[in-house]
This record gives C-alpha cells, structure tokens and sequence, in this order.
C-alpha cells in the first residue's frame, strides 16, 4: 500500500513539474528556459532596457561619441555591454550622477568602432546605395559585431561593384543563411481554422490571414486602428500586400478563402516606408468583429495574447517576436534599429528605418505584428513594435507607420478596445 501512495505521489509531482517546468511560451523556446524562468529573465530585460535608455544619449554626446561604440543587452549576465574604444573614458563616464546607480549593470568590452566612426561610414554606405543600386540586401549598424553589416538576401545577384565600393568603409558581410523549419506544416494542419462566413461574427486578430485574389497570394493582419475623426475601423497591413479589389478573411491553415469579405486596401506605401490601411466597409461590419488581440493557435496555453500598448524598440540584442499566417508565431533577436532595405522590388523602392532581426517567416506572413512581451506579471501582455515587411526579416517600426500615414493626412489611433 505503501508502495503504491509513493506511486501516485511520484506522479502527481512529474505532472505538476511538467506544467510549471514546460515550455510553452514563445519566449521559453527562444531562451531555452522553461516557463516558470520567464518572468525573472523579462524582468531583467525590462530593467536593462530602462538603463539604456538613460545610458545611450549619453553616450551619443560630444564627451563620448569617438570613444565607445554602442550598447546591447545580455538579459543572461543581466548586464548591457558597452563597446569601448578609449577605456581613458570609463571613469568618466561611471563618475555621472545619471550613470551612478547603475554602474554594476554595465559591462564594458574593448571595441574597434566607435559611434561616430560608424555613424560616418554608415552615411557613406547609404550614399552608395543610392547611387550603384544593389539588389535584395540590407544595410544596418549591429551593435553586437560592432560594425556596419551588408545583410545579402540573394547570392543570386551580382552584388560585386557595390561590395567593391564599399570596402573604405570596412563594412562586415553576411549571406543569408536559408532558414529551416520542420514544424511548419505540423503547425498549419494543427490551426486550421474553418468559418462559416453566412452566419458568423468573426473575431479578426493580428496574426491572421487577408487574401486579396487579384494578388493570388495571402498577407497577415498587422493590427487595428481607428480613424480619429469618425472611428470607423481600419486594418494596418503592409503597403506591398496590393491596393486593387477587396481583402477576404483568411484563416490559418485554410488553402482558400473564407469568404468572409473585410474591404479595399484605401492607402498604401511601398518607398521610404511600407504601410497599407485596409478600411473594414459598412457591408461587412456585421460578420467581422475588430479585435486587440494577436494570435497563437499553435500552442495549449497563450493562444491569444493582449496588446497593451505601442512603443518603438530602444535597445539591441532584445527579444521581438511577429505572428503571420504562414509560419505563425515566432520570435527573435534585435540586431538592428537603423535597417535599409533595398533592390527588393522591381521598381528599385528603399525602405528605411527598419528594424532587422532573426525570427523565423516566410511569403505570406507581410503585414503581421511585430511585438514583444512587456510584462512579467501577465505573460499574455505585448507591446506592439510594428509589422513585418520583408523576409529575413525586417520590421516597419510602429512610430514610423503613423509618422507616414500623418504625413499623409490620414489620421488614425491604435485600437485597445477603450
């Protein structure tokens, strides 16, 4: 009898470890901890971002610029790293009142860049990509390898006069590397989600699929907005997705549309920024319900997470994830916040400003939201960043999407459901 209460009780606690110890969460899987470990490590990189919000302008003065040469976050030695390049410096910098209370949280490392140098050699690039006009790259300042990286999408594209111009400026080069995923197809049969568009109200999140059939190809929700002066609802997407017909509802996993019609894509950008607004007509406002929700089907838990706010990304090496039709929900590293884009489309249209990073996606997911999770008391709380634009992988950043659309005179609000 003995033997057997010690059975059930051996049990019982596996179960519960397996539920408090599994990884379930997006960010479980992208640190490799378990899920009980995320709210500490959030918590660490909530503080250390805070920090270097105070710490980067400083060292974008004159007092600084030459002499170190950026920042990044390591959420594991709970510690930001500061690329140093006159360690004479050093003490100076940790004597600052500002700097004073967090100079246990700094970690300072020899470098061979400072901010100025490659501030100065970032221009020079950006000047000969406007004159040469390579193919499918981007160019961004990675504070990690200290340096400015030419990002090659395409080994198919003789890029040689270009890497050749570039070479007094010392750039590093990267080749993309073709991304894997055996999950994929698992993960598509395991969301399907079927609608019944005659008699449904259907809940639209961020995440989810728009097929436009004069396109032939699908593109992701990115989030709703509201027009400031009549409040009618909008669907922020990307400007590329096609601005001619009527967008449909197209669910994960569905090869067909449901439907299920939402409205015409009334604006859109596909040079300097990439940004399209998809109106949601009065016809179809009874079938298709506005939401400030990005989706997750894939998982048991965190199947639908919050949106809770909108904020640019400040800090390198932070975590930042996107959900799309094609291949759901995934999550990365920032490597860049200064992003260019170019040699992409025919028509030889830049984007800049973007934010580059190395999560999993594929054709289908443009337009999807780009967020991270802002909370380590509700795991189920993001703050939106903006929405994937291009394959491996660029971001248009939130700040910059409404900037655009200002510039346009079409006035909107992020819809949080008050």
């Amino acid at each position: 009898m003995k033997v057997i209460c010690f059975l059930i009780i051996l049990i019982s606690l596996l179960q519960s470890y397996s539920i408090y110890a599994g990884q379930y969460h997006p960010l479980a899987k992208l640190w490799h901890v378990d899920d009980i470990e995320i709210p500490m490590f959030l918590k660490i990189e909530r503080n250390l971002i805070w920090i270097d919000e105070i710490l980067r302008p400083i060292l974008e003065q004159d007092d600084f610029i030459s002499n170190f040469g950026g920042t990044y976050i390591n959420i594991f030695k709970n510690y930001i790293v500061v690329n140093t390049v006159n360690n004479s410096k050093v003490n100076y910098l940790l004597s600052l009142p500002q700097i004073i209370p967090y100079k246990d949280f700094l970690y300072f490392i020899k470098a061979n860049n400072s901010l100025s140098q490659m501030q100065h050699d970032f221009s020079g690039i950006k000047g000969l990509v406007q004159k040469i006009r390579p193919n499918q790259l981007f160019i961004y300042t990675d504070m990690e390898i200290n340096n400015n990286v030419i990002y090659l999408l395409d080994r198919n594209f003789n890029n040689s006069e270009f890497i050749d111009a570039t070479k007094p400026f010392n750039p590093t080069i990267i080749y993309r590397k073709y991304q894997k995923n055996l999950s994929v197809s698992q993960n598509l049969a395991q969301s399907r989600r079927d609608v019944d568009s005659r008699n449904l109200e259907v809940e639209v999140l961020g995440g989810d699929g728009i097929l436009n059939e004069n396109y032939g190809f699908p593109c992701s929700v990115g989030f709703w907005v509201t027009s400031i002066d009549s409040n009618d609802f909008s669907i922020v997407t990307a400007g590329h997705c096609g601005d001619l017909g009527v967008y449909s509802y197209y669910p994960w996993g569905s090869n067909s549309s449901s439907g299920l019609l939402i409205g015409p894509m009334n604006f859109s950008l596909n040079n300097i920024y990439d940004v399209g607004i998809i109106s949601l007509e009065y016809e179809y406002k009874k079938n298709v319900v506005p939401t400030f929700s990005i989706r997750n089907d894939d998982e048991y838990q965190y199947k639908e997470l919050i949106i809770t706010n909108a904020a640019p990304v400040s800090s390198h090496n932070v975590h930042i994830c996107k959900s799309g039709y094609t291949t759901h929900l995934t999550c990365g590293r920032v490597f860049g916040l200064n992003g260019i884009a170019t040699g992409y489309t025919e028509k030889e249209d830049d984007l800049y400003d973007l934010i580059i990073t190395d999560f999993y996606s594929a054709k289908g997911d443009s337009g999807g939201p780009a967020f991270s999770f802002g909370s380590p008391q509700n795991l189920y709380s993001v703050v939106l960043h903006g929405i994937f634009v291009i394959l491996n992988s660029a971001i248009q950043p939130i700040d910059k999407i409404f900037k655009a659309l200002y510039e346009h005179e079409r006035y909107y609000k992020l819809y949080l459901g008050r």
